[in-house]
């Protein structure tokens, strides 16, 4: 299965799908989908199953589920598949320039951008900028997910959902990643990284391990909104840094 066809899959997650239909169902996903208060698919945001181009990009960031902001222009279930693979695959790196402004802004509604900055992007830009020693372009050089791909704030709902969502996603979506260095950021991210991979808790760093026929190493980092120190070089010793730099610059040449 193509990147783009896996995309469309989660986009319209028929999981998701049957929890908006019926809000009372007991499954386990229903929590976090039925927590943007609507049923109407023209109102409700689809999962989000990565933004930037999964395929090539050589590094992916996988934090918990998508925030959610309900003045943001995001894609519902109303629109055409054209739309969605573009919005996801090209949010970030210029050639649909709507989408986001300087890759920090979001679009919305009303068709102006967000005043204030995505915090977690934020974080994410510095930290490929740390690996890369240099400016990165967002979308091209990483790309970003979550081991749940409905969208609530503080992720709500999300150990309900993990499970299903993991089991069916995670692994295809790491298949259909051309990432050579994974980094798991945060509690939740990590655990279902570890679990899958038997890496050790106590490990920052794993590998090299093949995922989809590729040979990739896995780094683990505090999420970005947590209150300790969350870079590259405060949790790797500076040979695990190095190793990881030279992995990820060997692979965008």
């Amino acid at each position: 299965m193509s990147a783009h066809d896996l995309l469309l899959e989660i986009a319209h997650c028929p999981v998701a799908s049957g929890c908006l239909a019926d809000p009372g169902s007991g499954h386990p996903c229903a929590r976090i989908v039925s927590r943007q208060r609507t049923t109407d698919p023209a109102e409700h945001h689809l999962p989000e199953p990565w933004d930037g181009d999964l395929a090539h990009a050589p590094l992916l960031f996988i934090g918990s589920n998508p925030s959610i902001d309900r003045d943001e222009l995001n894609p519902t279930w109303t629109w055409p598949d054209d739309d969605v693979l573009d919005f996801y695959t090209h949010r970030f790196d210029g050639r649909r320039p709507e989408w986001t402004r300087d890759a920090r802004y979001p679009l919305l509604k009303d068709g102006t951008h967000r005043r204030r900055g995505v915090s977690f992007w934020a974080t994410v830009r510095k930290r490929a900028a740390e690996l890369l020693e240099r400016e990165p372009q967002p979308g091209i050089d990483y790309a970003m997910c979550g081991v749940v791909h409905c969208k609530s704030k503080a992720e709500y709902g999300v150990r309900e959902a993990l499970g299903e969502c993991a089991e069916r996603y995670l692994e295809r979506m790491l298949a259909a990643s051309g990432a050579r260095v994974i980094v798991g950021l945060g509690k939740v991210a990590g655990d279902a990284l570890r679990r899958r991979y038997s890496i050790p808790g106590d490990a920052h760093l794993h590998g090299p391990v093949m995922i989809g026929g590729r040979e990739r190493y896995i780094a683990f980092l505090p999420h970005p909104n947590a209150r300790m120190k969350r870079s590259f070089a405060a949790c790797l010793t500076p040979e695990e840094l190095s190793h990881l730099r030279d992995v990820a610059q060997t692979a965008l040449q």
